[in-house]
């Protein structure tokens, strides 16, 4: 049973009173509003798209029982003069600020992944990773404290980790200038700041007695979670950890402010030096390496296929993968070819052992391959020739490793599309001004199975404002499925063209529940040019 001390607010002088789901406005300065991704105490977040760049950001907002309040205009202030002036790769980016009706508003980057809280409750890390995530925690602090800020709160549900595995620090409500804080020492004090499971013990006991050594400490905690693979919840024992690692952690925790790390720039040279150590090979256990091997397979996969799509001028793509980490076995690609065609690949890998990573790595250059030189012959695309080459070739070096495959040809010049599946993928198609949610089936053998001489193509007509969505689905869904993922379709058809995408993942997603598989991506393909 946690005492009261661990369960109370943490932002004195705020009425955190029960508060009704806000009404979407359509537009918060100059960005469009398409949902709302959260609604925390003081704030809430939106997700919002920038008409100039097309860009996905999430749109910040003070809530509206705050917006006459001086102290959170004054720290909803403060955070963007924060994250200003602190650019760096592991911190949330400031795209803009400014005002609207509903009072002051902040333009933040969108991080596509979860907070490292979700991520330690839902997966097991080797202790290699863990403390490579704690280093690019400690890098943007270092980053932080070299201008001047405390960041006052930090804590797994305030850094984000993403599919790729770059971490972001986020949320600087309560950070705070080091010159500033050291001038309200002599002047006031303030409540309870901070989260306290996560907070030193100078901090808990004067919130303004926080200083650099202070967010080492939360730095500290957090270090001994990921080590763990488990949240602490305010009980530290640091015996279980291994014993080198235990000295760096002893003294980043430390009570005594004079034992304790005071510059952030130690506890990331002694930290380093044992990330690259021997006592760390020594020390871990057995399994923490086949772990780690099965961090850098994922990772491997995940860098097969792009990690920004292709821009032209025909059609605009969005793209939505399950936010899942350890989620991949599949790969992807938009490539441009001769005659103003384009094609995408979907390749699904069903082995997931380590043999099955390595040949869908296999499979992808297989194809890139291909594709570069369809480019350089600058020959007519045959989709058929196409096919039988990948099919000879899928014979003779993936005959125990089967493989699915999609592959969609768009021509914008004759307006035309062609599609066909190997075991992989669905094609819906929505004509633009139509209710009516077309799927084009292609059923062909996984190209390893056998010969094949003929295919199995899919063509229909693709004029402008026709949307195509092309997901990992499997085939043959029922009446009732394809009725709610039309409506779905319909319903996000103002949405941004990767909302969408994201929207139609959710609904493919809850069709699990019927013993279809579960979607990993989509990509939505919208005519307009």
């Amino acid at each position: 049973m946690e005492s009261a001390f661990y369960k109370q607010t943490t932002l004195p002088g705020f009425s955190l009173e029960k508060e009704e789901t806000p009404v979407l406005p359509g537009q918060i300065g100059p960005y469009q509003i398409e949902s709302l991704l959260s609604k925390g105490g003081m704030s809430h977040l939106y997700l919002g798209l920038d008409p100039k760049t097309k860009e996905t950001l999430v749109i910040k907002v003070l809530s509206p029982q705050f917006v006459s309040h001086p102290e959170a205009l004054e720290r909803f202030l403060k955070e963007a003069q924060v994250i200003t002036l602190a650019s760096h790769p592991n911190i949330v980016k400031l795209h803009g600020e400014g005002k609207w009706e509903g009072g002051l508003y902040l333009a933040l980057e969108f991080i596509r992944g979860i907070s490292l809280r979700q991520f330690i409750l839902q997966h097991s890390l080797s202790l290699k990773r863990g403390l490579e995530i704690v280093l690019q925690v400690a890098y943007a602090l270092c980053h932080l404290h070299t201008h001047g800020v405390i960041h006052r709160d930090l804590k797994p549900e305030n850094i984000l980790i993403t599919e790729e595995g770059e971490v972001k620090v986020i949320d600087f409500g309560i950070a705070q200038l080091h010159e500033v804080q050291e001038d309200k020492k002599q002047t006031s004090e303030e409540g309870l700041l901070g989260t306290p499971h996560y907070m030193s013990p100078e901090q808990k006991e004067i919130p303004s007695r926080a200083t650099f050594a202070s967010d080492i400490y939360s730095l500290g905690v957090i270090a001994y979670e990921l080590s763990l693979g488990k949240l602490s919840f305010g009980v530290i024992n640091l015996s279980l950890l291994p014993m080198n690692l235990r000295k760096i952690l002893q003294k980043a925790l430390a009570p005594s402010l004079k034992e304790r790390y005071g510059d952030i720039v130690d506890f990331i040279t002694d930290l380093t030096s044992y990330l690259h150590s021997k006592e760390l090979e020594k020390e871990r256990p057995g399994s923490d390496q086949l772990q780690e091997l099965l961090e850098e397979l994922h990772l491997t996969e995940l860098s097969l296929s792009p990690r920004q799509l292709l821009e032209t001028a025909s059609f605009e793509v969005g793209l939505a993968k399950k936010k899942e980490i350890g989620e991949a076995g599949y790969y992807f690609d938009l490539f441009s070819l001769p005659e103003n065609l384009f094609a995408v690949v979907l390749v699904k890998q069903h082995d997931k052992t380590l043999a099955g990573s390595l040949f869908l790595a296999k499979a992808s250059g297989m194809i890139e391959l291909q594709m570069h030189l369809q480019k350089q012959t600058r020959a007519p695309f045959a989709v058929s020739s196409f096919l039988s080459m990948l099919n000879e070739m899928a014979l003779l070096h993936f005959k125990e490793h089967p493989f699915g495959l999609a592959l969609l040809v768009l021509s914008p010049r004759s307006e035309e599309l062609v599609f066909a599946s190997f075991q992989e993928g669905s094609l819906f198609h929505l004509p633009q001004g139509s209710a009516t949610l077309r799927e084009h089936l292609s059923d062909n053998p996984s190209l390893e199975s056998t010969l094949q001489r003929e295919f199995s193509l899919a063509t229909d007509n693709w004029n402008i404002g026709d949307l195509l969505i092309l997901s990992s689905f499997g085939r043959d869904q029922n009446a009732e499925n394809k009725a709610l993922l039309s409506r779905s379709i319909l319903s996000s058809s103002t949405l941004s063209i990767t909302k969408q995408a994201e929207e139609i993942l959710c609904t493919l997603t809850s069709f699990q529940k019927e013993n279809f598989f579960s979607p990993q991506l989509v990509l939505t393909l919208r005519r307009i040019g």
